[in-house]
């Protein structure tokens, strides 16, 4: 079994959702043989966090995982602790300056490569086959392959950038960020701080419009390395895996005025991410499918415990809160149960909308359930509520809330009692995890540079 995961991956960028240039061809093409959840969400769009919610099972409140630099919970039992319990030769490779071994991520791993976002995606393939060619005659595997690069800065290779805005002349006409090199230096342009291109965005809009095809380059730069990966995988070890793809958050690109970041919001900018399984030929589940169901990836862990029969109960530490999705890999009809968000830490709270509490139980916090999705500001005397129709209103224009409105008081009821626990401790960084978030743009030390103004 191979999981593969993306960084900073929106759902509508693939070209099987919708997305007007090529970024995802093989990626296409590969999702057409599998069950695609066209509605999958993050349970918080920042990449530890959700990362230990996707191998474990569990929100944030039990994992223990609310910041970047936090370690999942010791009891926990990861996804890769049960297989490997189960005989399975296992190997990871990610990319990502924030999630060293650790961070917990690595239990269960026989190897773990763990690199910063200086290595592209190219590179973490390479580093993905070297150690499949080490355990490519066990009887069963699990591997995971992690890929930073749809992650600021916007690099994508040069011939891309131009291919997807050929009449761009301007000054981020090949890149966005990463003014010294490649990944891994200044995240964001050294004329424009983060604060001001995240949260007082001054670009015209042309360029903003340049820098989503940026964004876009860098998809496709992971498309063709999944390409790379997968056929070597078929080539060389056999057609007989289930591949699992999915991303540990999306990225706003200017929705609700929050430009090339995530974190800050439970906006679904953020939180919805692609979810495919696609199975072996032969196998019962193999073939198309479709799923428009809200899921969490807290159930990607019950599903793969279903479906490798890897018995949880035998595991003191599996306490998984999604539900197993092979009722509806199947074609089955089982409505979703209410799936939670919360936001990330905020690091330029002054600037951020609503947001009156700056520790973890200020958190934005959110509920799905069905058509209607509710964001609670927790601490906001005025107006703490927002309820959106995620049927009328995918892109959470209108809010609907009122006191009195049908859904209200049942969803309040529902995050409330979610959230009634849980700890609340926020992660003292070192050093080393301070130069991590600096090199991802989450914190900036140095003012910009003053340049011309962007054409």
């Amino acid at each position: 079994m191979l999981l593969v995961t993306v960084d900073t991956l929106r759902h509508d960028y693939l070209g099987s959702a919708g997305y007007p240039l090529p970024t995802t061809p093989f990626l296409d093409a590969l999702l057409a043989r599998g069950c695609v959840f066209t509605r999958a969400l993050t349970p918080v769009p920042l990449t530890t966090p959700a990362l230990a919610s996707l191998l474990t099972g569990a929100y944030p409140r039990t994992t223990g995982v609310r910041e970047l630099i936090d370690r999942v919970a010791p009891d926990l039992t990861t996804l890769a602790e049960l297989v490997s319990e189960r005989g399975f030769a296992t190997a990871a490779v990610v990319t990502n300056n924030v999630i060293p071994a650790e961070r917990g991520l690595a239990r269960g791993f026989a190897s773990y490569d763990y690199a910063g976002d200086e290595r592209d995606a190219a590179a973490t393939t390479r580093a993905m086959i070297e150690q499949l060619r080490k355990i490519g005659d066990a009887e069963r595997i699990f591997a995971w392959v992690h890929y930073i690069d749809p992650h600021m800065p916007y690099v994508p290779e040069p011939e891309v950038a131009r291919a997807f805005d050929p009449e761009y002349e301007g000054r981020y006409a090949l890149q966005f960020g990463g003014d010294q090199g490649w990944q891994g230096r200044r995240a964001f342009p050294s004329d424009l701080s983060k604060g001001e291109a995240v949260h007082r965005n001054p670009l015209p809009a042309r360029v903003n419009e340049h820098v989503r095809r940026l964004y876009a380059g860098d998809v496709r730069r992971v498309d063709d390395a999944v390409a790379e990966l997968l056929g070597w995988i078929f080539r060389e070890l056999g057609e007989d895996w289930l591949v699992v793809f999915t991303a540990d958050h999306g990225e706003s690109l200017g929705e609700h005025g929050y430009y090339f970041d995530h974190g800050e919001y439970v906006d679904n900018a953020s939180l919805r991410v692609p979810l495919a399984f696609v199975f072996p030929a032969g196998d019962p589940l193999a073939g198309p499918g479709r799923s428009d169901a809200w899921v969490s990836l807290v159930d990607v862990f019950p599903t793969l415990a279903e479906l490798l029969a890897l018995p949880c109960e035998a595991s003191a530490g599996c306490r998984p809160e999604g539900r197993s999705l092979v009722p509806l890999l199947r074609g089955e009809d089982a409505p979703p149960p209410p799936l939670y968000a919360e936001s990330g830490r905020s690091r330029f709270p002054e600037l951020v909308r609503r947001r009156v509490r700056a520790d973890v139980s200020g958190r934005f916090r959110a509920v799905i359930d069905g058509r209607w999705k509710l964001i609670w500001t927790p601490g906001r005397d005025d107006a703490p509520y927002e309820l959106f129709d995620l049927e009328a209103d995918p892109g959470e224009e209108r809010d609907l809330y009122r006191p009195e409105h049908p859904e209200a008081e049942r969803l309040a009821a529902l995050l409330r009692a979610f959230d009634a626990d849980g700890p609340r401790r926020e992660a003292a960084p070192s050093e080393a995890d301070l130069e991590a978030l600096r090199a991802l743009g989450y914190i900036e030390d140095a003012e910009p540079k003053p340049a011309e103004p962007p054409r």
